[in-house]
């Protein structure tokens, strides 16, 4: 059976607006789960397709949207890739069966598309969250039961062990590269220390303290250098986002809650490895608009919704950072319905609730300059339902935005989202049930 999965697009920019150049759709035969979208800069991108229960497809694009070559792999993993990481000659994907206790690393060469599939065992209790591959080694990142730590494997020796990542707590991985210029690993590392109001018998749990760590390490895991960025006024860091400005200087974006219920996103910045200044804006300011949303209304978003953030992107000393609220919808089957048998769910007396998708309803582009000052806002109203939780929000490289509401593409300018484009991407996707 043959099937239009997706609908892939190039963006080429001006001055006022992005512009669409070219789409192509895609047609496979099977029963697709999921696929993913990788994208490889003046490379063009990557398109991981799994098909049916064994089989995935490969397929690389230029910059034009031309097919460089297309790769069928044997592929029996059911979920999508826990990870994958990407250099100048090849791009890798993690896949981890049975709560991790085995794993598969696919290496597949940008240059023609061949692969190769290696595979260990890791029985010890250990939280994978992230990893970086070399030709014949795997370092992962994640936490055991004694805190931060790295699980080091080496496929030419069939050999692994622990090392400890030296950061205590209870740790997060939300970025982990391996920079092959200076040849060490950048992390950055969410951190929540938990407090007892009862010290002595551990009782009372609360969280005390929450802060970002930005480290640095060499490619056995050894630690080499530690920053944190911590709270200001009652402000703890959460989530993070690192963007590389030149050599010295890197710019940490994340979410934050204080310890008043107030939530947003902060801005910190790190110039020859010591933070130079952290500034913090409320969910309140983010999201200005037309019409106006009242704060509860902007207090049950920051605490019903979860915020997805995008990448950020640099472009002329103007930093845009982004997102997107959303959460999970359901809604009850009952009896009577002819797919209510089918569906995987907790029953309710001669009901089920059963997942709709992701209901995106909010969601904000934000322009600072170097010094962390907000330049402007624009909030971006979306009120849709999506069945994944891919990025529906994106800034690139030249303060392009891409929206994807209702099934049409909606594309400005990060510095003035009213003048914006709208694309229809597919017929498929104009009825009712995804307008709600």
């Amino acid at each position: 059976m043959k099937k239009t999965l997706a609908i892939i697009f190039s963006i080429i920019h001006y001055n006022i607006a992005a512009q669409i150049e070219k789409t192509i759709e895609i047609e496979i035969s099977g029963r697709p789960t999921w696929q993913k979208v990788i994208p490889l800069g003046k490379n063009g991108l990557l398109f991981f397709i799994k098909k049916d229960i064994t089989k995935a497809i490969i397929i690389r694009f230029d910059t034009d949207l031309k097919k460089v070559w297309e790769s069928e792999v044997f592929l029996d993993a059911e979920k999508q890739s826990t990870f994958y990481t990407l250099d100048n000659e090849r791009v890798t994907f993690m896949f981890s069966e049975n709560q991790g206790m085995y794993y598969q690393i696919y290496s597949v060469d940008l240059k023609d598309g061949k692969f190769e599939n290696k595979g260990f065992e890791l029985r010890e209790f250990f939280q994978d969250q992230s990893y970086v591959y070399f030709k014949n080694r795997i370092l992962m990142a994640g936490t055991n039961e004694k805190g931060a730590a790295f699980y080091r494997y080496n496929f030419a020796t069939s050999e692994g062990d622990f090392i400890a990542a030296e950061i205590a707590g209870r740790v997060q991985v939300q970025y982990f590269k391996y920079i092959p210029q200076t040849n060490i690993i950048e992390g950055l590392w969410s951190v929540k220390e938990a407090g007892y109001t009862n010290e002595k018998k551990k009782k009372g749990e609360f969280i005390k303290d929450a802060f970002v760590v930005y480290a640095k390490y060499d490619t056995s895991g050894k630690l080499i250098l530690k920053n944190t960025v911590r709270s200001n006024a009652g402000n703890f860091p959460l989530t993070a986002k690192l963007t590389e400005i030149d050599s010295t200087t890197k710019i940490i974006t994340g979410t934050y809650q204080s310890n008043t219920g107030a939530k947003g996103i902060f801005f910190s910045k790190i110039e020859a490895n010591k933070t130079t200044l952290t500034k913090f804006y409320d969910y309140r300011l983010l999201l200005k608009g037309s019409p106006d949303l009242d704060e509860e209304r902007i207090k049950k978003i920051g605490n019903a919704f979860v915020f997805s953030p995008t990448q950020p992107s640099v472009n002329h000393n103007i930093i845009s950072v982004g997102g997107a609220f959303y959460q999970p919808n359901y809604q009850a089957v009952t009896s009577n319905n002819p797919y209510y048998s089918s569906y995987p769910t907790d029953q309710r007396g001669q009901s089920k609730q059963v997942f709709r998708g992701y209901n995106f309803q909010y969601g904000f582009v934000v322009n600072f300059d170097l010094e962390g000052n907000l330049m402007s806002q624009s909030r971006v109203e979306m009120n849709q339902l999506s069945p994944q939780k891919e990025e529906v929000l994106a800034i690139n490289d030249r303060s392009s935005v891409a929206v994807c509401v209702k099934g049409n593409l909606s594309v400005s300018n990060a510095l003035n989202l009213e003048k914006n484009k709208i694309y229809q991407l597919s017929d498929e996707f104009s009825d009712e049930k995804n307008a709600q």
